[in-house]
């Protein structure tokens, strides 16, 4: 469940929300002038974001790698023909929700 609390009262609030970080498996967004500063969570989504993010990396330094002698305009052209092929295929996410 996504749970939001104020920085104000993090500080006295702390332990219960790691609590339901560690065993309800919660995630919490710490808002700052009622805006969202920070987020607090599970320790294996915090894992898999870092081993995903740093697949990503990966993946941009092969793809690179495997087109350092290409021609860059050619390239971009490439990627904003794969992006709006992308968003033809996918329906937005307000679309999405709308038909919910």
């Amino acid at each position: 469940m996504e749970k939001s609390v104020n920085s104000s009262s993090l500080r006295s609030k702390l332990s219960p929300i790691l609590d339901d970080v560690q065993f309800n498996r919660d995630n919490y967004i710490i808002e700052r002038n009622g805006r969202p500063a920070a987020v607090i969570v599970p320790v294996n989504i915090y894992e898999n974001w870092k081993q995903s993010r740093q697949r990503f990396f990966e993946l941009v330094e092969e793809v690179q790698a495997a087109n350092k002698d290409a021609d860059p305009d050619e390239v971009m052209e490439l990627v904003l023909e794969a992006q709006q092929a992308v968003r033809v295929d996918k329906p937005s996410q307000s679309t999405s929700q709308k038909q919910r």
